[in-house]
């Protein structure tokens, strides 16, 4: 049984990815900024296999107080999905707000970097089958000025993902990316985007489900993907193919 840190993953892609590997067999570890969470552990049902721990990733010591209680509680970690972003609004290029530009990139990139270095460190040192999934956007492939700084720090996601995973080599620590494209979560909703903007424009022509993520990240953490590292897979239902 692989024990697994899911951040950000109280709601949308981190919940249903988290609940994903619950269902097969994991155990699993909740985190958020939020204190109290009870009522979405126990849907989980198994209170063996699941905990919460409250962090915001913006926050350097607080991912390294995290670190400590996972290797203190479980003795290690084997998964990380680095699942955890903002995207405070306004964000477009002609009206973004320099306390959303810096709230984005402390927890989109800045976060996301420490959680890479301090728990992939832990991964080296416990597991034996250590995976590192990252969750960047389409809108780091391709760009969007609706969007330019939380764009910028998904592009940069794209860039930690094939750096740590060439440092990541020896022990083995293999790190991918998923690019979603357009998902139905609340984070989605908050943004007040009309879905058929990017449906219309994409191969197949409706909105993406988290459990549709959470299946493509448990892919690229499983053995299946055992010579895969790298790598950003893109799940937008062929948006960037236009």
């Amino acid at each position: 049984m692989r024990t697994v840190l899911v951040t950000g993953s109280t709601s949308g892609i981190g919940l249903a990815t988290a609940r994903y590997f619950y269902k097969n067999g994991d155990k699993v570890i909740l985190n958020s900024f939020q204190r109290d969470i009870n009522n979405i552990v126990q849907d989980f049902g198994d209170k063996e296999r699941v905990d919460f721990i409250s962090a915001d990733i913006s926050v350097k010591t607080a991912i390294e107080d995290m670190c400590i209680e996972i290797e203190s509680k479980y003795g290690g970690l084997d998964i990380l999905v680095a699942n955890a972003g903002v995207l405070p609004l306004p964000a477009g290029i002609d009206d973004i707000t320099d306390e959303n530009i810096h709230k984005t990139v402390n927890t989109n990139l800045i976060g996301t970097f420490y959680c890479l270095q301090m728990l992939g460190k832990l991964i080296q040192k416990t597991s034996n089958q250590g995976s590192i999934v990252n969750l960047t956007s389409v809108d780091g492939i391709i760009g969007e000025p609706y969007g330019v700084i939380y764009s910028a720090t998904k592009a940069g996601i794209i860039s930690l993902t094939k750096s740590f995973a060439r440092k990541y080599n020896d022990p083995l620590v293999r790190v991918n990316a998923v690019a979603p494209g357009l998902i139905d979560t609340p984070l989605t909703d908050s943004t007040g985007e009309n879905p058929e903007w990017t449906t219309d424009a994409a191969v197949i022509k409706r909105i993406g489900k988290p459990e549709e993520i959470a299946s493509s990240i448990y892919y690229l953490a499983s053995d299946d993907a055992s010579y895969i590292t790298g790598q950003v897979l893109a799940v937008d239902g062929g948006f960037t193919l236009k």
